[in-house]
C-alpha cells in the first residue's frame, strides 16, 4: 500500500492566505457596521450640529475601507481558483482598508466629540 498519503502537516502559506481571507471579511463587516453607526449618530440632535460634508467624508472613507477588504478577499478567491499564489495586491487592499476604516472611525469620533461637548 504505497498510495499517496496526507500530511499532518500544515502549510504556513496557506495558513497566511486564510487568515488574511478571515481578516478580510473582518475588515468588511466594521466597515459596515462603521456606516450604519455614522448615519445612524448623524441623525441624531447632536449629529445634525455636524456639517452634512464631513459625514459624507467619512461615510466615503467606511465605503472605501469596505471596497479595499471586498478586494482583497476577491483577489484571494481569484488566485485560489486558478491555482496561484496570492499576490501582493491582496495585501495592500488589505492595509488600505485598514487605514480607511481607521481614517473614517477615528475622523468621525474626533468630530462627534467636539459636537457633543
Amino acid at each position: 500500500m504505497s498510495g499517496p498519503s496526507a500530511s499532518a502537516e500544515p502549510d504556513p502559506q496557506q495558513d497566511k492566505v486564510i487568515l488574511l481571507y478571515d481578516y478580510s471579511k473582518h475588515l468588511l463587516s466594521l466597515a459596515l457596521f462603521g456606516i450604519g453607526g455614522i448615519v445612524s449618530l448623524a441623525q441624531s440632535p447632536q449629529g445634525q450640529k455636524i456639517p452634512a460634508l464631513i459625514v459624507a467624508m467619512m461615510l466615503v472613507m467606511l465605503a472605501l475601507s469596505g471596497l479595499c477588504a471586498l478586494s482583497c478577499s476577491a483577489a484571494i478567491l481569484r488566485a485560489r481558483q486558478r491555482d496561484l499564489p496570492v499576490g501582493r495586491g491582496a495585501w495592500t487592499s488589505s492595509q488600505l482598508a485598514m487605514m480607511f476604516l481607521g481614517t473614517g472611525v477615528g475622523g468621525f469620533l474626533v468630530i462627534w466629540i467636539k459636537a457633543i461637548l
